[in-house]
Protein backbone atom coordinates (compact mmCIF):
# COMPACT_ATOMS: atom_id res chain seq x y z
CA UNK A 1 0.00 0.00 0.00
CA UNK A 2 1.05 3.84 -0.71
CA UNK A 3 2.03 5.98 2.44
CA UNK A 4 -0.16 8.41 3.44
CA UNK A 5 1.66 11.67 5.04
CA UNK A 6 -0.17 14.42 6.32
CA UNK A 7 1.81 17.66 6.83
CA UNK A 8 0.00 20.82 7.96
CA UNK A 9 -3.19 19.78 6.37
CA UNK A 10 -1.81 18.56 2.88
CA UNK A 11 -2.11 14.91 2.46
CA UNK A 12 1.00 13.62 0.64
CA UNK A 13 0.80 10.34 -1.03
CA UNK A 14 3.77 8.45 -2.10
CA UNK A 15 2.88 6.41 -4.77
CA UNK A 16 3.58 2.63 -4.45
CA UNK A 17 5.65 2.44 -7.86
CA UNK A 18 7.98 5.63 -6.04
CA UNK A 19 8.98 2.66 -3.68
CA UNK A 20 9.84 0.17 -6.72
CA UNK A 21 11.86 2.76 -8.45
CA UNK A 22 13.96 3.61 -5.01
CA UNK A 23 14.39 -0.29 -4.46
CA UNK A 24 15.39 -0.89 -8.36
CA UNK A 25 17.48 2.15 -8.57
CA UNK A 26 19.25 0.93 -5.30
CA UNK A 27 20.14 -2.55 -6.21
CA UNK A 28 21.17 -1.61 -9.68
CA UNK A 29 23.20 1.88 -8.46
CA UNK A 30 21.21 4.47 -9.62
CA UNK A 31 19.68 5.53 -6.27
CA UNK A 32 21.21 8.70 -6.82
CA UNK A 33 20.07 9.58 -9.77
CA UNK A 34 16.62 8.99 -8.85
CA UNK A 35 16.97 10.73 -5.55
CA UNK A 36 17.82 13.69 -7.67
CA UNK A 37 14.83 13.08 -10.06
CA UNK A 38 12.58 12.97 -6.99
CA UNK A 39 13.75 16.11 -5.25
CA UNK A 40 13.45 18.15 -8.14
CA UNK A 41 9.17 16.74 -8.49
CA UNK A 42 9.46 17.32 -5.02
CA UNK A 43 10.48 20.93 -5.64
CA UNK A 44 7.98 21.46 -8.70
CA UNK A 45 5.07 19.87 -6.75
CA UNK A 46 5.65 22.67 -3.80
CA UNK A 47 5.27 25.57 -6.53
CA UNK A 48 1.87 24.56 -6.97
CA UNK A 49 0.99 24.10 -3.56
CA UNK A 50 2.77 27.64 -2.49
CA UNK A 51 0.14 29.63 -4.82
CA UNK A 52 -2.37 27.11 -4.44
CA UNK A 53 -2.68 27.82 -0.89
CA UNK A 54 -1.95 31.78 -1.74
CA UNK A 55 -5.62 31.42 -3.45
CA UNK A 56 -6.86 29.75 -0.70
CA UNK A 57 -8.20 26.73 -2.72
CA UNK A 58 -8.54 23.41 -0.89
CA UNK A 59 -5.73 20.89 -1.77
CA UNK A 60 -7.00 17.36 -1.98
CA UNK A 61 -3.95 15.74 -2.14
CA UNK A 62 -0.38 15.84 -3.22
CA UNK A 63 0.55 12.20 -5.21
CA UNK A 64 4.25 11.56 -5.99
CA UNK A 65 5.48 9.11 -8.68
CA UNK A 66 9.12 8.64 -9.53
CA UNK A 67 9.45 11.35 -12.56
CA UNK A 68 6.39 13.68 -11.63
CA UNK A 69 3.65 14.19 -9.26
CA UNK A 70 -0.16 15.53 -9.56
CA UNK A 71 -1.73 17.65 -7.19
CA UNK A 72 -5.56 17.46 -6.59
CA UNK A 73 -7.71 20.84 -6.41
CA UNK A 74 -10.83 21.11 -4.86
CA UNK A 75 -11.78 24.38 -6.31
CA UNK A 76 -14.59 25.97 -8.76
CA UNK A 77 -14.79 24.93 -12.19
CA UNK A 78 -15.94 28.42 -12.82
CA UNK A 79 -12.68 29.93 -11.13
CA UNK A 80 -10.65 32.52 -12.52
CA UNK A 81 -8.20 31.75 -15.57
CA UNK A 82 -5.90 34.03 -14.16
CA UNK A 83 -5.31 31.96 -11.88
CA UNK A 84 -5.38 29.08 -13.43
CA UNK A 85 -2.98 30.04 -15.67
CA UNK A 86 -0.96 31.51 -12.74
CA UNK A 87 -1.11 27.42 -10.82
CA UNK A 88 -0.01 26.25 -14.12
CA UNK A 89 3.37 28.30 -14.04
CA UNK A 90 3.90 27.67 -10.51
CA UNK A 91 5.87 24.31 -10.69
CA UNK A 92 7.80 25.20 -13.93
CA UNK A 93 8.88 28.40 -11.90
CA UNK A 94 10.21 26.61 -9.05
CA UNK A 95 12.08 24.73 -11.38
CA UNK A 96 13.52 28.04 -13.17
CA UNK A 97 14.67 29.10 -9.70
CA UNK A 98 16.64 26.05 -9.33
CA UNK A 99 18.08 26.02 -12.29
CA UNK A 100 19.23 29.26 -11.39
CA UNK A 101 20.30 28.80 -8.04
CA UNK A 102 22.15 25.87 -9.63
CA UNK A 103 24.30 28.04 -12.10
CA UNK A 104 25.17 30.44 -8.99
CA UNK A 105 26.26 27.54 -6.99
CA UNK A 106 27.28 24.64 -8.77
CA UNK A 107 27.24 22.02 -6.24
CA UNK A 108 28.47 18.54 -6.18
CA UNK A 109 26.82 17.07 -9.35
CA UNK A 110 26.19 19.59 -10.62
CA UNK A 111 25.95 18.72 -13.88
CA UNK A 112 23.51 15.57 -13.16
CA UNK A 113 21.39 17.51 -11.02
CA UNK A 114 21.06 20.33 -14.59
CA UNK A 115 20.69 18.09 -16.72
CA UNK A 116 17.50 16.46 -14.70
CA UNK A 117 15.88 19.50 -13.73
CA UNK A 118 15.97 20.47 -17.48
CA UNK A 119 14.21 17.67 -18.65
CA UNK A 120 11.78 17.35 -16.34
CA UNK A 121 10.97 21.11 -16.95
CA UNK A 122 10.70 20.32 -20.94
CA UNK A 123 8.32 17.24 -20.42
CA UNK A 124 5.96 19.54 -17.96
CA UNK A 125 5.74 21.71 -20.98
CA UNK A 126 4.11 18.77 -23.12
CA UNK A 127 0.36 19.79 -23.76
CA UNK A 128 -0.46 16.13 -22.45
CA UNK A 129 -2.64 15.82 -19.52
CA UNK A 130 -2.15 16.56 -16.61
CA UNK A 131 1.11 17.72 -17.38
CA UNK A 132 0.60 21.43 -16.78
CA UNK A 133 1.50 21.90 -20.53
CA UNK A 134 -1.61 20.85 -20.84
CA UNK A 135 -3.37 23.41 -18.04
CA UNK A 136 -2.02 26.28 -19.72
CA UNK A 137 -3.22 25.05 -23.44
CA UNK A 138 -6.48 24.38 -21.64
CA UNK A 139 -6.51 27.91 -19.94
CA UNK A 140 -5.70 29.37 -23.46
CA UNK A 141 -8.50 27.72 -25.24
CA UNK A 142 -11.18 28.52 -22.42
CA UNK A 143 -10.57 32.36 -22.65
CA UNK A 144 -11.66 32.09 -26.61
CA UNK A 145 -14.06 29.35 -26.34
CA UNK A 146 -17.07 27.91 -24.37
CA UNK A 147 -16.30 25.52 -22.20
CA UNK A 148 -17.29 22.52 -23.57
CA UNK A 149 -15.31 23.58 -26.86
CA UNK A 150 -12.50 24.01 -24.88
CA UNK A 151 -12.69 21.06 -22.80
CA UNK A 152 -12.98 19.01 -26.37
CA UNK A 153 -10.27 20.43 -27.63
CA UNK A 154 -7.80 20.22 -25.08
CA UNK A 155 -8.82 16.88 -24.73
CA UNK A 156 -8.25 16.03 -28.69
CA UNK A 157 -5.15 17.74 -28.59
CA UNK A 158 -3.72 15.73 -25.08
CA UNK A 159 -4.65 12.42 -27.07
CA UNK A 160 -2.67 13.54 -30.23
CA UNK A 161 0.16 14.85 -28.46
CA UNK A 162 0.40 11.79 -26.19
CA UNK A 163 0.57 9.61 -29.27
CA UNK A 164 3.20 11.96 -31.06
CA UNK A 165 5.11 11.07 -27.40
CA UNK A 166 4.54 7.48 -27.25
CA UNK A 167 5.69 7.12 -31.67
CA UNK A 168 8.60 9.00 -29.97
CA UNK A 169 9.26 6.95 -27.57
CA UNK A 170 8.84 3.77 -29.57
CA UNK A 171 11.22 4.74 -32.42
CA UNK A 172 14.19 6.10 -30.50
CA UNK A 173 13.96 3.12 -27.87
CA UNK A 174 13.60 5.71 -24.99
CA UNK A 175 12.00 3.14 -22.86
CA UNK A 176 9.37 5.69 -20.75
CA UNK A 177 6.46 3.44 -21.08
CA UNK A 178 5.85 3.70 -17.47
CA UNK A 179 5.34 7.39 -17.77
CA UNK A 180 3.23 6.50 -20.56
CA UNK A 181 1.08 4.31 -19.18
CA UNK A 182 0.57 7.12 -16.27
CA UNK A 183 -0.40 9.73 -18.77
CA UNK A 184 -3.01 7.48 -21.01
CA UNK A 185 -4.58 6.29 -17.80
CA UNK A 186 -4.79 10.09 -16.42
CA UNK A 187 -6.25 10.82 -20.50
CA UNK A 188 -8.89 8.23 -20.03
CA UNK A 189 -10.20 9.38 -16.57
CA UNK A 190 -10.31 13.08 -17.75
CA UNK A 191 -12.65 12.39 -20.56
CA UNK A 192 -14.62 10.00 -18.46
CA UNK A 193 -15.33 12.33 -16.39
CA UNK A 194 -16.76 14.77 -19.28
CA UNK A 195 -20.24 14.41 -18.21
CA UNK A 196 -20.10 15.02 -14.84
CA UNK A 197 -17.50 18.20 -15.11
CA UNK A 198 -20.52 19.59 -17.53
CA UNK A 199 -23.14 19.45 -15.26
CA UNK A 200 -20.87 20.46 -12.23
CA UNK A 201 -20.09 23.68 -14.69
CA UNK A 202 -23.91 24.54 -14.85
CA UNK A 203 -24.76 24.08 -11.32
CA UNK A 204 -21.91 26.23 -10.29
CA UNK A 205 -23.05 29.00 -12.60
CA UNK A 206 -26.72 28.43 -11.39
CA UNK A 207 -25.82 28.59 -7.52
CA UNK A 208 -22.87 30.57 -7.44
CA UNK A 209 -22.22 34.18 -8.50
CA UNK A 210 -18.80 34.41 -10.28
CA UNK A 211 -17.02 37.98 -11.65
CA UNK A 212 -17.12 38.12 -14.94
CA UNK A 213 -15.69 40.16 -17.73
CA UNK A 214 -18.12 40.75 -20.40
CA UNK A 215 -21.63 39.60 -21.22
CA UNK A 216 -23.24 37.86 -24.32
CA UNK A 217 -26.78 38.20 -26.15
CA UNK A 218 -27.63 34.57 -27.58
CA UNK A 219 -30.58 34.04 -30.01
CA UNK A 220 -29.54 30.05 -30.06
CA UNK A 221 -31.12 27.94 -27.30
CA UNK A 222 -28.09 26.11 -26.33
CA UNK A 223 -26.17 26.09 -23.13
CA UNK A 224 -23.04 25.03 -24.94
CA UNK A 225 -22.43 28.70 -25.60
CA UNK A 226 -21.07 29.07 -22.19
CA UNK A 227 -18.26 30.70 -21.48
CA UNK A 228 -15.40 31.44 -17.74
CA UNK A 229 -15.92 34.94 -16.59
CA UNK A 230 -19.00 35.70 -19.18
CA UNK A 231 -22.51 36.20 -18.01
CA UNK A 232 -24.92 34.97 -20.74
CA UNK A 233 -28.73 35.94 -21.52
CA UNK A 234 -30.67 34.00 -24.28
CA UNK A 235 -33.58 35.24 -26.31
CA UNK A 236 -36.71 33.18 -25.42
CA UNK A 237 -40.34 34.80 -26.11
CA UNK A 238 -39.87 38.26 -27.32
CA UNK A 239 -37.31 39.18 -24.27
CA UNK A 240 -34.06 37.85 -23.22
CA UNK A 241 -33.43 35.59 -19.73
CA UNK A 242 -30.91 34.97 -17.54
CA UNK A 243 -28.55 31.86 -18.16
CA UNK A 244 -29.68 31.00 -14.16
CA UNK A 245 -33.13 30.51 -15.60
CA UNK A 246 -32.12 28.53 -19.08
CA UNK A 247 -29.62 26.53 -16.51
CA UNK A 248 -33.04 25.35 -14.23
CA UNK A 249 -34.99 24.30 -17.43
CA UNK A 250 -32.19 22.45 -18.79
CA UNK A 251 -32.08 20.78 -14.97
CA UNK A 252 -35.52 20.63 -14.60
CA UNK A 253 -35.62 18.33 -18.05
CA UNK A 254 -33.27 16.34 -17.29
CA UNK A 255 -34.81 15.19 -13.91
CA UNK A 256 -38.15 14.39 -15.49
CA UNK A 257 -36.10 12.22 -18.24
Amino acid sequence: MATLLHMKSIKIKINLATYFFFLLSFLCGYFKNVLYIFLIVFIHELGHVIVIRAFKYKIVEVELYPFGGITKIDKPLNSSLTKEAIIGIAGITMQLILGLFLNLTHPKDYQLLSFYNKTILAFNLLPIIPLDGSILFHTFLEKFFPYQKAYYGYQFFSILCFFLFLLYNIVYQVDNYFICAVLLYRVYITWKNRPYLFHRFYLERMLYSFPYKKIENHRVDDLRVLKKETRHFFYQNNHYVSERQKIKEYLYKNRKA
